[in-house]
């Protein structure tokens, strides 16, 4: 949740989806979606009634403020089957370790659940203001009404990658805004030279993501043998 003006909640919404991501690809945990989620009036029903409806377990509830220069955060992991909770923290943070927050929410989350991500995560970026950039992108794609929104989405990726050419993880989600709306060339234009930087700085998880975007771009035309090479 986001404590802090209104203009921030692209801060929490953004790093909450990550968040999703990470804890998710570590396997053996069910993770329900940001759009499961999003469906529910949770801020009318308590931890037991979550976990039902969404089919898990643990619930994690969280708080962002930003104040300034420095990020005030809280975190809680509560247990619906034991009625406890069995992790908590609360800290500040300063405004150039934004990127850096994410990473440390989900290695607190998976040491409190016993478990191990599959692949070693990588810093998404150095940049604090390339981040930024990509989670105001994000918030904007995420929740956009219109083609508008989507232009102003990618416009918001060009400069976080314009920031850090590394940023893999931005080259993929504006790929994407491409292969939504049908324009397969302009997206495998993106995805095959990211693709091959995935690979040349060792990325595992993005590779992986830049596979599934080519391989549904395939799939959406009708090559399936190549959609399923992709895919495998």
């Amino acid at each position: 949740d986001n404590k802090g003006h209104d203009d921030d909640v692209f801060y929490a919404y953004g790093i909450s989806a990550d968040l999703i991501s990470d804890v998710s690809s570590a396997g053996l945990i069910r993770v329900a979606s940001i759009k499961d989620i999003e469906k529910l009036d949770y801020t009318k029903l308590d931890n037991t009634e979550l976990s039902q409806k969404l089919l898990v377990r643990y619930m994690a509830n969280g708080q962002l403020w930003r104040m300034g220069e420095i990020f005030q955060l809280s975190i809680e992991l509560y247990d619906t089957k034991e009625k406890n909770v069995i992790w908590s923290d609360n800290w500040q943070e300063k405004w150039d370790n934004l990127p850096t927050i994410k990473m440390n929410l989900s290695d607190g989350l998976l040491k409190a659940l016993d478990t191990k991500p599959k692949v070693e995560k990588n810093l998404v970026t150095a940049k604090p203001e390339a981040y930024e950039f990509y989670l105001k992108a994000k918030y904007k794609h995420e929740n956009r009404e219109n083609l508008e929104d989507t232009e102003i989405a990618r416009g918001l990726l060009k400069k976080a990658i314009g920031l850090d050419d590394n940023l893999i993880l931005a080259k993929n989600l504006l790929g994407w805004t491409y292969s939504e709306i049908g324009d397969y060339d302009k997206a495998m234009e993106i995805y095959v030279p990211t693709l091959k930087q995935a690979k040349n700085l060792g990325d595992k998880r993005q590779i992986g993501y830049s596979f599934v975007h080519i391989g549904v771009i395939y799939d959406y035309k009708c090559d399936y043998d190549k959609a399923l090479d992709y895919y495998e």
